[in-house]
């Protein structure tokens, strides 16, 4: 949910402790939510309700939520779904134990700002064990985040202390995040407050290296590409959120050196073996490095010309026009369904049997009736990941591609021509 009073907020901690100067660079962008933030928020306000009244998220079907001046939501079968697992996953945490919902907790004291808080979804107190738990939702269908070591968690971890150590001296916590239409858990359990206190320590400094960025940006004796230099540090994890990566002097930077600097020599003389620091001497090497940073530039690039648009601004050369219609979906599905039931249709006219899908039955069965889930193994198969490139210190195993031989290929391959 949204950030009370902080510039460096929870959700943002990963940008402003790697960049601390991307936070001057994000002060003159507005923040206008996304479709995809939007509709997170929409989950949110519905998850809070079920927490809060015990109510499941199906009792708010065909529900309108107007979670901004750009967006609406209709609450529909799968955001239902998927917020009562989420649900059901908190309750089982706080079982016996005492639950806040929506809770905003105090930051101000490790980041520097005064009053400054964030808000978490969950926080699960076990006065007895001394324990605390924070859980976060998170509503959308990119990539699994980990709740290991991740700052965001951990910032809600020490406010949630904070708020509640009149209940208790803690001694633990537990941070978990909820990815309920990627059926992801991760949790991070039992850290130690001590672990915790040391992190809060990293949060002071980058705050205060945040503030000397805002301090020297406003001062107009201060050299541009020096303070550049010092304070703005792109990488993907940094830039990822940013709002102001498009228009970043040290991302731009960046890629016209990485992009640039390519000739057909650097590709002929590449050799995997080829001793090196940081990739440096070896361009596919650094190249594949980067990668994924100049392709987050090129998605900037495009928003950021598509929000000018919108707004009205003009850019030589380029023009909005309407894309592809989306998919058609009812409106509302129960009031769709008394509709074609006054039809006098049938019910297998108006709805589609399909087989449940190998995840939803482990949700069904395998807590409950773990011994019918295993019989079930049998009948379900996964397809092989496909193959793709990561970097050395990714902790997947490295696949050996096999090694063809002459004999694999026959004839062609020996003689080189075609056989007659």
């Amino acid at each position: 949910m949204t950030e009370y009073h902080a510039s460096l907020s929870p959700s943002g901690a990963v940008r402003w402790m790697s960049c601390p100067g991307s936070v001057v660079l994000e002060e003159p962008y507005s923040d206008e939510d996304s479709v995809f933030a939007a509709e997170g928020t929409a989950a949110h306000i519905i998850a809070a309700r079920c927490l809060t009244h015990h109510t499941s998220a199906r009792e708010y079907l065909g529900e309108t939520l107007k979670v901004s001046k750009r967006w609406t939501f209709v609450v529909d079968t799968p955001m239902a779904a998927f917020v009562d697992d989420y649900c059901k996953l908190v309750r089982e945490l706080a079982e016996g134990k005492t639950l806040l919902v929506e809770q905003r907790v105090p930051i101000g004291h490790i980041t520097g700002e005064a009053d400054a808080s964030g808000t978490s979804d969950a926080i699960i107190i076990d006065a007895k064990r001394k324990h605390i738990t924070v859980v976060d939702l998170k509503y959308g269908v990119g990539n699994p985040v980990s709740a290991q070591e991740n700052p965001q968690l951990q910032l809600y971890a020490l406010g949630a202390i904070r708020l509640c150590e009149t209940l208790a001296e803690f001694d633990h916590a537990t941070m978990v995040i909820h990815q309920p239409r990627l059926n992801a858990v991760s949790q991070w359990e039992d850290v130690p407050v001590s672990d915790l206190e040391r992190f809060a320590e990293q949060v002071s400094a980058a705050g205060d290296t945040t503030r000397s960025a805002q301090a020297k940006h406003a001062d107009p004796g201060v050299d541009t590409t020096a303070w550049q230099d010092a304070y703005l540090r792109p990488g993907e994890s940094a830039c990822k959120w940013c709002k102001a990566k498009a228009g970043c002097p040290a991302l731009t930077d960046l890629v016209v050196e990485t992009t640039g600097s390519a000739t057909a020599a650097d590709f002929a003389e590449f050799t995997p073996e080829k001793p090196n620091k940081d990739t440096g001497n070896n361009f596919l090497s650094m190249a594949m490095s980067k990668v994924g940073l100049v392709e987050t530039w090129c998605k900037a690039i495009r928003a950021e010309a598509e929000r000018r648009l919108v707004a009205g601004e003009k850019l030589d050369g380029w023009k909005l026009v309407e894309g592809k219609l989306g998919n058609r979906v009812w409106n509302s599905e129960p009031e769709a369904e008394e509709a074609l039931k006054k039809l006098r249709l049938k019910t297998d006219e108006i709805w589609e049997r399909k087989l449940v899908t190998p995840t939803s039955l482990e949700k069904l069965l395998k807590k409950d009736k773990p011994k019918v889930w295993e019989k079930m193994q049998e009948h379900i198969v996964r397809a092989a990941g496909k193959t793709s490139v990561a970097p050395s210190t990714d902790p997947r195993p490295a696949l050996v591609p096999a090694t063809a031989t002459a004999e694999d290929f026959g004839e062609f391959v020996k003689t080189g021509e075609p056989e007659s």
